[in-house]
């Protein structure tokens, strides 16, 4: 039993279907953000979303690349590699587009706003924590796309040459563990609004 589907197009199939279920999510969340009157909410839960997606599609590109069995489904391989990378990297976009957005909300002068009610409760919360957050978020987009690029480039070669897949591996690792760090600086100033709030 291998870990991959045994027919390329049913990969299709159920990726197509992934993909589908992924973008109708995103819609129901800001749907039901708007209908709230909580639309700033509902533009962090699609960037807490896309985060979790994010994670989830790097750790399912490190198994594949450990556990494919390249030598039968080369196909199924490749196109799920080329799909997890890409939908990572999207994912990626929309996280930096999202934050942006909550980021812009975040610095409003008002006295009650999140930056404001953190200022004065734990002002490391908002440098270097908040701030750091915020720029070295930047370097996920360029580090998805390297792997991402490394992937649809050089594609079957990824699971056959050693040296691509355990740099790609090693690469996918860090990018998880860089997001995670990047996530934990992110949580705690927003608890401590969400808290005063």
């Amino acid at each position: 039993m291998y870990l991959i589907n045994d027919t390329y197009y049913r990969t299709k199939f159920f990726l197509t279907f992934v993909l589908i279920g992924i973008f109708f999510t995103s819609v129901g969340i800001i749907f039901i953000g708007q209908i709230l009157g909580k639309q700033i909410e509902g533009i962090m839960l699609i960037h807490d979303f896309y985060i979790i997606l994010a994670l989830i599609t790097g750790s399912i590109f490190i198994g594949l690349l450990y556990f494919a069995n390249i030598e039968y489904q080369k196909k199924d391989a490749v196109l799920l590699a080329k799909i997890s990378t890409l939908t990572a990297l999207i994912s990626v976009f929309i996280i930096e587009i999202t934050g942006t957005i909550g980021y812009i909300e975040y610095r409003s002068p008002d006295v009650d706003s999140a930056k404001s009610k953190i200022k004065q409760i734990f002002p490391l919360a908002h440098s270097p924590m908040f701030e750091t957050m915020e720029y070295a978020g930047l370097i996920g987009t360029m580090w998805t796309g390297l792997i991402t690029y490394i992937t649809w480039y050089f594609k079957e070669k990824i699971f056959i040459n050693n040296v691509l897949k355990n740099a790609l591996i090693v690469l996918t690792f860090l990018a998880i563990v860089y997001a995670l760090f990047i996530s934990f600086m992110g949580i705690v100033p927003t608890k401590i609004a969400s808290v005063q709030g």
